[in-house]
Parts: structure tokens; C-alpha cells; sequence
């Protein structure tokens, strides 16, 4: 079974019944929570109401023919193999839609506001300049395990509007797009529910960024009251799960178990619900899929200070063993291994690094990279022992970048072979990034168990998403540069699993 189709049948799987499996009736549990309903104690929802967060469960689970038996399977495999077929047959687009937003992005914003730097400047306490700096550094590991990556929730958002924004500034943290998400964020949207919901979703965008570069010198409080604002009456996805796990664990917030349990499962509901769109017609055509939401809130429901998670048993027992299943899965196509997700990253790396030492040997710069391409050496030779020095390598592939970006605008054009050789690396480049983006969604159907944790696995997004930083560098420069010296590039390849033009590995 491909690789691909089996990642994408976990999510599904993993909130669904399988009869097969467990003797377990979806309408009896049912039945019995409606029956003993008054007896179950209902926590306030987000917007203050009340609700037995069970009951928002169990329509997922019978949603899209997601029940019980043959029928609830065929849809699953139906809705996955769809999934897969888009994403393989559409690489191209795909790979453009990571690197080149800006292809859509004009569009959608135009009668939003732009860019106001002052503003920016007032919230940070710093200059355009600091912040731009502070912005290039890397943030260290968190101590929150719900949020210590912006990766995490590249999908968390329910318009085009700010999740284009959001990851554009994912790819290039620049001040303009952060700058214009804080001003979308206090628009006034009056009585338009489209407006409320891109309000909501930049208020979750702006606070995130925040709070996770809290550490290097940005407004912790502030980002929190944002992340706050975007999980009240006109909420989002991300906010949902982020506050609602906050108030269930203590973190930030004063606990509350009831309450924090109910946001964390409506933000998986909506998640839930944008996830099966994101590939029909719709609002969420073409969008990102958010399944962390999941992960976090499959965490809360087997807590044992949650009240309800006696009748969620069933529910996990099932998530867990087909977890298991696609970890066996993985293992057999060599894409997951014993040590989980880090043979992969580094792999990813290494073929990155060596692009990037063809791509200077082609600019005449070789000589140049000659220091950085020792140092990697070295720690490559130490990797597998030491998954940390991963990302020492990823600063060294990011430094390397720097000066093949200078040489691909300064120098002039080379010769015909040289041509040749740059042309083929762009085709490998753009494999490469359709690959990462791969790698990024196993990593999150999996979830923290299967990259040890939360924590870890905000790590390994990290990772994941500085190599594409490099890698969207790479097809913007190497484009200009053909634009400017008339090479002639390949069609682009449409498939993940399409062949290099050279065998990497040979050399680093």
C-alpha cells in the first residue's frame, strides 16, 4: 500500500470505530450518554455555554460515514485515496504553492490593511531593526510542550486570508507580514462573519508569533491576551486547542479541567471539519490540514484528571493500534525507523547541504564553502549519536545558503555545462522541498508519540520547516538567475518520489 495513503488513513482511523477490531457499538455508547446524560457533569464551552463534550465525539464519528463496520471503512479508504491522488498528481503546484504564496496571496489581501511598522515597533519595545533581528534567530525549545513551534500551526486557520500570511512569513519573516496580520487583527469587522473570522484568525497569528519569540526579546503577555482574544466568542482553530489545553494542564491560565477539555475538543471538531474540506469545493479548498489539534486533544481526553476518560477508552484503544500499525508500516518503506523521524531529517539535510555544495562548485565559489563544508563533516560524522547536532548542521546549510544566494546574484553566467548542472539542481531542489513537505505530514499524523512527545516533535518541526526556509530560497534564487543569465530550466516534476538527476550521497 503506498506509503502516502497509509499516513492519511490514520487520521481518519484514528477517531473512528473499527467493529472488526473491538467489540464495541458506537450506537449502544451513544445511546447510553444520551440515556445517562443529566448524570455527566457539562463543562462550559468557549463561548460559555453548556455541552457534554462527548456528544461533539460522536457526530464526528458518525460523520462522512465514519461509523462503525465495512461501510464507515470504504469511506475512510475512499476519502484517503482522493487525498493522496490530489497531492501526488498536483506536486507541482504544491511546491510552488510552498515557495511562491505571493502567487494568490495579492489577491486575497487586497482590501484588508497593510503594513503598519510604527505599531509594530510600539509592541515589541524595539526598533524595525532589532526586531528583523530577533526575528532571523531561532527560538530555543520551550518549556510550554503545547506550543514551542510556529510550524505546528502553519494549518491552524480558517481563512485563506491569514494562513497565506502566516506561512509567508514562516518562509521569510518579514516585518510586513507580521505587521499586517497586528492590523488585520484590530479591524473593526462589524456584523460580516467572514470579517470576524479573519479578525479572529490574526489575532491567533499575531499572539503566537509573540509568544514564541518571547524568549529572544518579544511581548510574552501580549501574545497570550491575543491567543486569549482569538479563543472568545469569535474564535479559531488554533486558539481553541492552544487555550483550551492552557486551561487543562494550568499553563498561563487558571486551571480549569471542565472547561479546558471542551475547547480543546471543539477546536479538534473544526479542525476535524476543515481537514475533510480541504480537498472539495469551498472556503477550505486548497488549504492547509490541521491535525495537531488532534494529537493535543487525544493527550487531554486519556488524561487521568479528565472526567470523561472512561468513555473516550474505546475511542483511544482504537487510536493506538492503528498507530502502532503505521509506525510497522513506516518501518517496512524505511521512511520511519527505530529512532523515529531523525534518520529522515537528516537525510533531508544532508542531500541539502550537497545541493548546495554543487550549486557554489557551479557559481565559482567552492573555495569559499570550503570551511563550512568541513564543519558539517564533521558533525555528520556524529549525527546518528547525537540527534542535537542536527540542527548546528541545519545553521551551517543556512550560512552555505547565504553565499550561494550572493553568488546567484552577482555572478555572471557560466558555461553551458554549468548551465546544464544548475538547471538540474533546481529539478532535485524542487523533489527535494515536495519530500520535506511529505516528511512534515507523517510527522503530524503520527503525532508526539511518534516523534517522543510533544516537545520533540516541535523540534523536529522546527527542523522541518528551516530546511524549507532554505530550500524556497534556493527555487527563488536559482529562478532570478536563470531569468538573468538565460538558463534553461526543467519542467518541474510533479511527484515526491520522481528521480534525481544525480545519485546524492556520493560525496557530502
Amino acid at each position: 500500500m503506498n506509503l502516502f495513503f497509509k499516513l492519511i488513513i490514520v487520521l481518519f482511523f484514528s477517531i473512528s470505530i473499527n467493529s472488526g477490531s473491538f467489540a464495541f457499538d458506537l450506537k449502544k455508547l451513544q445511546q447510553k450518554l444520551e440515556k445517562n446524560l443529566k448524570q455527566i457533569q457539562k463543562p462550559k464551552s468557549s463561548s460559555g455555554s453548556t455541552s457534554n463534550p462527548l456528544g461533539g465525539l460522536l457526530k464526528n464519528l458518525n460523520k462522512k460515514g465514519l461509523g462503525t463496520g465495512a461501510a464507515g471503512t470504504a469511506a475512510v479508504a475512499g476519502s484517503s485515496s482522493s487525498s493522496a491522488k490530489s497531492t501526488q498528481s498536483n506536486g507541482n503546484s504544491n511546491a510552488k504553492r510552498v515557495c511562491d504564496p505571493s502567487s494568490v496571496y495579492g489577491k486575497l489581501i487586497k482590501n484588508l490593511p497593510g503594513a503598519n511598522i510604527a505599531n509594530l515597533e510600539k509592541d515589541f519595545g524595539k526598533s524595525s531593526k532589532e526586531i528583523k533581528s530577533l526575528l532571523e534567530k531561532n527560538p530555543p525549545r520551550s518549556n510550554d510542550q503545547i506550543v514551542s513551534s510556529l510550524e505546528t500551526f502553519s494549518g491552524a486557520f480558517e481563512t485563506k486570508e491569514i494562513e497565506l500570511l502566516f506561512n509567508k512569513f514562516l518562509l521569510s519573516k518579514d516585518l510586513d507580514s507580521l505587521s499586517q496580520m497586528r492590523e488585520i487583527a484590530g479591524i473593526k469587522a462589524g456584523f460580516s462573519k467572514d470579517k470576524k473570522q479573519i479578525k479572529t484568525d490574526a489575532n491567533f497569528a499575531y499572539g503566537l508569533i509573540h509568544y514564541i519569540y518571547s524568549s529572544l526579546g518579544s511581548n510574552k503577555n501580549l501574545g497570550i491576551q491575543y491567543i486569549k482574544n482569538a479563543a472568545g466568542s469569535s474564535d479559531n482553530i488554533g486558539a481553541l486547542v492552544v487555550y483550551g489545553a492552557w486551561q487543562f494542564y494550568g499553563i498561563n491560565v487558571g486551571q480549569n479541567i471542565e472547561n479546558g477539555n471542551k475547547m480543546a475538543m471543539d477546536g479538534y471538531n473544526r479542525a476535524f471539519d476543515k481537514n475533510l474540506k480541504v480537498e472539495t469545493a469551498g472556503k477550505f479548498k486548497g488549504m492547509k490540514k490541521f491535525t495537531y489539534g488532534e494529537k493535543v486533544f487525544l493527550a487531554i481526553a486519556s488524561d487521568n484528571r479528565n472526567p470523561y476518560k472512561q468513555q473516550y477508552q474505546n475511542q483511544l484503544a482504537q487510536a493506538a493500534q492503528m498507530e502502532q500499525q503505521v509506525k510497522a508500516d513506516l518501518a517496512k518503506d524505511g521512511q520511519y525507523r527505530k529512532s523515529g523521524w531523525w534518520p529522515s531529517l537528516i537525510e533531508q539535510q544532508n542531500r541539502q547541504h550537497e545541493l548546495l555544495s554543487l550549486l557554489g562548485e557551479n557559481l565559482g565559489i567552492a573555495k569559499e564553502l570550503s570551511d563550512l563544508k568541513g564543519k558539517y563533516l564533521v558533525l555528520k560524522s556524529k549525527v546518528s549519536s547525537d540527534n542535537k547536532l542536527l540542527e548546528r548542521m541545519v545553521i551551517i546549510n543556512q550560512q552555505m545558503n547565504e553565499r550561494v544566494q550572493k553568488a546567484l546574484k552577482e555572478k555572471d553566467a557560466v558555461d553551458q555545462k554549468g548551465k546544464e548542472n544548475i538547471a538540474n539542481l533546481q529539478y532535485d531542489n524542487d523533489i527535494m522541498i515536495m519530500q520535506n513537505d511529505r516528511i512534515g505530514v507523517g510527522m503530524t499524523l503520527l503525532g508526539p508519540a511518534g516523534a517522543g512527545g510533544f516537545g520533540e516533535m516541535a523540534e523536529m518541526f522546527k527542523i522541518v520547516g528551516l530546511y524549507e526556509r532554505v530550500a524556497c530560497k534556493i527555487y527563488s534564487g536559482v529562478k532570478s538567475y536563470a531569468k538573468r543569465t538565460n538558463v534553461q530550466l526543467k519542467k518541474p516534476p510533479t511527484n515526491p518520489k520522481a528521480k534525481f538527476t544525480r545519485k546524492f550521497g556520493r560525496q557530502s
